[in-house]
């Protein structure tokens, strides 16, 4: 891919995002408790999340986001390992100077009492083992701004998430099972979401009212 190529991709890229925040914020709190609720019983029916030992799933933006509380009250009710993301920001050896970590958290009274961290004031961990250096991790739920039935995501732009896959790939030569949890709203036609060489695409993505691919075809 030339320089030119990639400018003209992000510079897509960051339209398409300015496109579906805007319409994000017409959202209301019931729609996103809704949508939320209608996701968790469609992932709590799927089977790659029933056969996941060990699952990573993201904390969720109070208003753009599905909401992933509930989600992750039944990880720990059905014995699973949870892990939750942590934005470092103090650079380390062979990662980029902003990057992810998936931590182990041991129950869900400790994940009620995260403190907010970082830029996006989220709920992270601050310790706990992390998946990086154990390979154990089954499932990742992803979060991103926009999705498309072709299994495409499009994230904020920082590259936590591919950053951290490249490296989890390159360690442990696999790579979890990827689902995206999407809002209506976020969905966006096939193959209208610009891709890099560097973006992951996904396995799956569930939204309040089907899961893509089908499964019938998984």
């Amino acid at each position: 891919m030339t320089v030119q190529q990639s400018l003209t991709i992000k510079a897509a890229k960051k339209q398409l995002r300015s496109q579906v925040k805007a319409r994000l914020k017409s959202v209301t709190q019931e729609s996103l408790a809704s949508q939320s609720q209608h996701i968790l019983s469609r992932l709590a029916n799927n089977p790659t999340f029933l056969n996941a030992k060990s699952v990573a799933v993201f904390m969720n933006m109070p208003d753009s986001e599905v909401k992933t509380l509930t989600i992750i009250d039944h990880c720990f009710k059905q014995n699973k390992k949870v892990y939750l993301p942590r934005c470092n920001t103090v650079p380390i050896k062979h990662r980029k100077p902003n990057y992810l970590s998936m931590l182990k958290i041991e129950s869900y009274n400790d994940v009620l009492n995260l403190q907010p961290q970082g830029k996006y004031q989220l709920l992270e961990p601050i310790s706990g083992e992390d998946a990086i250096e154990t390979g154990d991790l089954d499932l990742i739920l992803l979060p991103g701004v926009a999705f498309s039935s072709t299994l495409q995501r499009l994230g904020h732009g920082a590259g936590f998430y591919d950053e951290f896959l490249s490296v989890y790939k390159e360690k442990w030569s696999k790579l979890p099972s990827l689902i995206g949890l999407a809002l209506q709203e976020q969905v966006v036609p096939e193959n209208t979401i610009p891709v890099e060489d560097h973006d992951y695409g996904l396995d799956q993505i569930i939204t309040s009212s089907r899961t893509f691919p089908s499964l019938q075809q998984i």
